[in-house]
């Protein structure tokens, strides 16, 4: 028999997952991956980006796909079967599980941000030592915000109604700055980044609100508000956006940022060859692996 979460997650799986393949599409193409390489996909999820570098790398190829919820990785090992992709292995692992290394893509779809700021420094400086020397870690996140985005509109609505609720997690800043400060930390450099936007509709608010409720964060608000309270937060949400009835079509903001070890030289989609820079607060290391960085320590 199914439990909340099986039915949860595949609600989710069905809601989302189609909405969003074409930002994960993006971002395998942007690595230009090619026949026989080796990728590791971290925080897989249901796996849509799996079968999008399965693809990729075709039958010569080997994908690591892990997760560190069993329930995902038992849903994204069904999508590999159903699809076909005997070189592809599922398995439950911690993002900073890189196997036995030598990877020429590590790749992560709206994953590594659910992780504290001190967890992400430690997971991407275990991918960056698990590179092949010309690897890339490629990774996709929400932002920067749009404040007509309706997931910005039901925040807001939350935060004003319920100050005090669980609320989700906090806007990305995900400027090139910011990013690129980001991999460097993890003793990477980052070497393309760009704004992905896609349209997704609802054929009405209250299915996007149906919808958005299936989503871990979002659930969890609404199921501590309860009925009452939460028919408050929608029923503002509903002023905002025109009324229950009223189809919403957007183009959610995405960013993609890819990142190489210093000094790599590696190839992208949008261009043949690029050489990683060298990180000025780092010493030079040998390609294939990276000096320990202190995340303590202020960036000079």
């Amino acid at each position: 028999m199914a439990t909340p979460f099986d039915r949860a997650a595949r609600r989710y799986i069905e809601e989302w997952v189609p909405r969003f393949v074409p930002y994960h599409l993006d971002l395998v193409r942007e690595l230009a991956l090619v026949q026989g390489q080796r990728v590791l996909v971290a925080k897989c999820g249901p796996g849509a980006e799996v079968l999008a570098v399965a693809r990729a790398v075709g039958d010569r190829g080997r994908v690591r796909a892990t997760d560190p919820n069993a329930d995902m990785v038992h849903i994204c090992q069904e999508q590999v079967k159903t699809a076909g992709f005997p070189g592809v292995l599922c398995e439950q692992a911690a993002p900073a599980d890189v196997g036995e290394g030598g990877w020429s893509a590590i790749v992560c779809a709206f994953g590594l941000w659910t992780l504290t700021q001190h967890e992400r420094g430690d997971v991407l400086r275990s991918w960056a030592s698990a590179l092949a020397p010309d690897g890339k870690v490629g990774v996709l996140t929400f932002g920067p915000p749009d404040d007509l985005d309706p997931f910005e509109i039901l925040a807001r609505a939350l935060g004003e109604l319920e100050p005090e609720a669980a609320t989700p997690p906090p806007r990305i800043e995900a400027g090139r700055e910011v990013l690129a400060t980001t991999f460097e930390n993890g003793g990477l450099a980052l070497v393309r980044h760009t704004l992905l936007r896609h349209t997704v509709s609802f054929p009405t608010a209250e299915d996007f609100v149906g919808a958005i409720r299936e989503g871990r964060t979002w659930r969890k608000v609404f199921d501590d508000l309860g009925a009452d309270r939460s028919r408050r937060v929608t029923a503002r949400f509903y002023d905002q956006v025109g009324g229950p009835m009223e189809p919403l079509v957007f183009s959610p903001v995405a960013t993609l940022a890819i990142a190489a070890l210093p000094g790599a030289e590696v190839e992208l989609a949008v261009r043949p060859s690029v050489v990683a820079p060298r990180l000025s607060s780092l010493p030079p290391a040998p390609l294939g692996r990276v000096e320990p960085w202190d995340h303590t320590k202020p960036k000079s």
